[in-house]
């Protein structure tokens, strides 16, 4: 008790000092300073029994001195302390004091300042209490606390505290006119001679959110001149420069990573969380300077490889997103209440749920906004993508179904879902999406058991885009003309340096984007693959340009093929593959995986299985000096001669080894006994740690439709290997 005593004594000594200050040297540098020193001994200040005592002793002054400005403020102050310990929860008496202040001498900044840090005291208390029903319990209050803090500076642009609580206040708030407002008054006080490096900082985050991208630069750049924090302005200076696409953001970026302490690497990872979740920045914790510098270039390069960008591209687009979602897709509420039917929880106070998707996926493919009468304000995006289309609803307002505001937009699995849509004319509400998918046509138009499944195909589309879109991220090239192709990657063979996969890939010939550079039979392609791990992590790639030949000019409907190799370590791999001619044809494929079996010795290993036919594949010559065909596609002709080649590894030279190749319908089911259509079987001995099969397959005896080859090499000791590989059969 006793400390708690002192610390009010040494309160009131300095509250006598300020103000005998406050008279002799209006509005100085050495005021605001005694100010600041003031309202850090009084926030020491616990013992509320003191502090109560010492507010009835100036509310007894104050009352007595009614045109006096300083005993008003020194009420309104200890009672803001009172507020603040939850003496005055509501801060009712702060903020009577302190407006009684404010008339008093209008301009001052002190009461001005007070006054507002009041009403941010009675936000929060608005904030907190749960009888207060509403998604902006406490918005109006915190408006005023930022008019107040505006009267401040307005009074005295050199009053550094409100500077700071006004850029604080206008970036929490999103509102595109208070900041507006707020940017004269915050560039006044932050050229100022006599401008903390706090005031300049913060000055640049206001100018930046606002879509001012030049003064946020030329902000942050004075900021870096002051030498306060230069990790923590690199970093600010480079998420201005990368929202505008300049390279220069790059090297701002990883300079201020690696001069970062553990608070600038806690802001470094705060922007990849929108992007990966929590837990995508587990392995960046305890990370700081050049360890810190490195983790990140190596999560922006890996990104950049499996994208198929160039270095830098992946990290620029992050936080041109970043921006723009902040700039559109903001949250004005103070709540966000979920209901039961809600389809996903985001939990974001910053951004409603389109600025999640933005910053995951960038700018949709189609964006519907459509009036329909009776449905609340909703949207509706598709992303065309490789591996399937992705569409997404979003809607506004409340009903049944959930929601909370109508500035809160929200994802919902189906159009059916959109708020207020069963009071909307169905019809209508289902013609709005119609360019999005065949299913809405359905949906309005089939009978009732065609339009009931058509309604829950659309659902579980829904869900599915919910699921894919909210944990996924994107950056997908996309080309003006889209070339007709058909590939594999068949891991078979090695080299030199190591086991091989064949990239095989088939060009529409006839596609219009496909154009001869070089002579009527010529062709010029880049093929690239990236080979990654099961967790999105490239483990090897392939750049290559390739000239592709035909011996005769191709008919329409024919395919020009060529083949790229790719070293791979042992082990499934998932990968990525893009054919582009120029910058405008191109083609991403679906995503597709690869088993690359190990052929060090040891266990028994078979590889891929290579299969081709004469004319419509493509010739690899082994390390053996055997010719090997190798199709770009699974659908052969009826009647074809399929050539098959193998290669088993882990052997022993001189033991034999049985092969069966078989042909069969595909599984109905893992119990189901399959008979063959075709077999082969045959007894082999190894001649070195290596088998080479070559074999031949006939195709003549089998209809169109789906089939399953399958071989089964089996040792003495009972070791067996099985691969398996689709193929289908159409008429020649």
């Amino acid at each position: 008790m006793r400390g708690a005593a002192r610390a009010v004594v040494h309160t009131l000594l300095l509250l006598t000092s300020y103000f005998s200050l406050l008279t002799a040297q209006a509005q100085s540098p050495a005021a605001v300073a005694e100010f600041q020193r003031l309202t850090d001994s009084l926030a020491r200040s616990s013992d509320t029994t003191a502090l109560r005592t010492l507010l009835r002793s100036s509310q007894r002054h104050h009352r007595s001195h009614k045109a006096d400005l300083l005993p008003a403020l020194r009420s309104g102050l200890v009672a803001l302390r009172l507020g603040e310990l939850r003496a005055d929860p509501d801060f009712s008496e702060a903020l009577s004091s302190l407006r009684e202040a404010a008339r008093r001498d209008s301009r001052r900044p002190e009461p001005w300042y007070a006054l507002g840090l009041a009403e941010e005291g009675r936000s929060a208390w608005e904030m907190q209490d749960r009888l207060n029903l509403g998604n902006r319990v406490g918005m109006k209050a915190l408006e005023r606390a930022a008019a107040h803090h505006h009267r401040a500076l307005t009074a005295d642009s050199g009053f550094t505290p409100a500077a700071l609580a006004l850029a604080r206040l206008t970036l929490s708030l999103s509102d595109t006119a208070r900041l507006a407002r707020s940017i004269p008054v915050l560039r006044k006080a932050a050229e100022a001679g006599s401008a903390v490096a706090e005031v300049v900082l913060s000055y640049g985050r206001v100018e930046r959110s606002a879509g001012r991208l030049d003064p946020a630069v030329g902000a942050f750049r004075r900021y870096l001149a002051l030498g306060t924090n230069r990790a923590l302005g690199q970093l600010e200076l480079a998420r201005t420069l990368l929202a505008s696409g300049s390279p220069e953001g790059e090297i701002a970026y990883y300079e201020g990573a690696s001069l970062a302490d553990a608070r600038t690497a806690s802001e470094y990872r705060s922007d990849l969380v929108p992007l990966v979740a929590d837990s995508g920045v587990a392995h960046l914790m305890g990370l700081t300077r050049e360890p810190l510098a490195l983790a990140l270039a190596h999560f922006w390069n890996n990104r950049d490889r499996l994208e198929f960008r160039s270095q830098g591209e992946r990290l620029r687009e992050h936080y041109r997103r970043l921006h723009y979602a902040r700039l559109h897709f903001p949250l004005t509420i103070s709540r966000r209440f979920y209901g039961q039917l809600d389809a996903y929880r985001s939990g974001s106070m910053e951004l409603d749920d389109r600025g999640i998707i933005y910053i995951r996926h960038g700018e949709p493919s189609t964006r519907l906004r459509p009036f329909v009468f009776g449905a609340m304000p909703n949207e509706s995006w598709r992303y065309a993508r490789a591996d399937g289309d992705l569409l997404l609803h979003f809607s506004g307002g409340f009903d049944g179904n959930g929601g909370g505001d109508l500035y809160d937009y929200r994802l919902v699995q189906s159009v059916l879902d959109l708020r207020g849509a069963a009071d909307a004319p169905q019809d209508q509400l289902l013609l709005s999406r119609q360019s999005l998918s065949p299913a809405y046509a359905r949906m309005l138009n089939w009978g009732r058991y065609g339009a009931a499944h058509a309604r829950a195909l659309e659902r579980s589309i829904g869900a599915a885009g919910i699921m894919v879109g909210t944990t996924t991220d994107s950056y997908e090239l996309q080309f003006s003309r889209r070339l007709g192709v058909v590939a594999d990657l068949i891991a078979v063979g090695r080299s030199s340096e190591g086991r091989l996969a064949h990239f095989v890939f088939g060009i529409r010939a006839g596609d219009a984007a496909l154009s001869p550079l070089a002579g009527e039979t010529e062709y010029r392609v880049r093929a690239r693959v990236v080979a990654i791990d099961g967790r999105d992590r490239p483990v090897a790639t392939l750049d290559t340009t390739l000239l592709l030949r035909s011996p005769r000019p191709p008919r329409p409907g024919e395919f020009v093929v060529g083949r790229a190799e790719l070293v791979l370590p042992p082990g499934k791999w998932g990968y990525r593959a893009l054919l582009q001619q120029g910058d405008s044809a191109g083609v991403i494929l679906p995503r597709d995986s690869v088993d690359v079996a190990t052929t060090d010795g040891g266990e028994l290993e078979l590889s891929d299985l290579a299969l081709g036919v004469k004319d419509r594949s493509v010739p690899w010559i082994t390390d053996a000096a055997d010719t090997v065909l190798l199709a770009p596609s699974k659908i052969f002709r009826k009647g074809s001669e399929l050539e098959l080649y193998y290669e088993v590894a882990g052997v022993t030279a001189g033991r034999s080894y049985r092969h069966e190749i078989t042909v069969l319908r595909p599984e109905a089911g893992r119990s189901t006994r399959r008979r063959p259509l075709v077999a082969l079987s045959f007894e082999e001995a190894a001649a070195e740690s290596r088998i080479r099969s070559h074999r031949t397959v006939t195709l003549d005896k089998l209809k169109e439709g789906s089939y399953v080859v399958e071989v089964k090499v089996s040792g003495s000791g009972g070791q067996t290997e099985v691969r398996r590989r689709s193929i289908h059969i159409i008429q020649p």
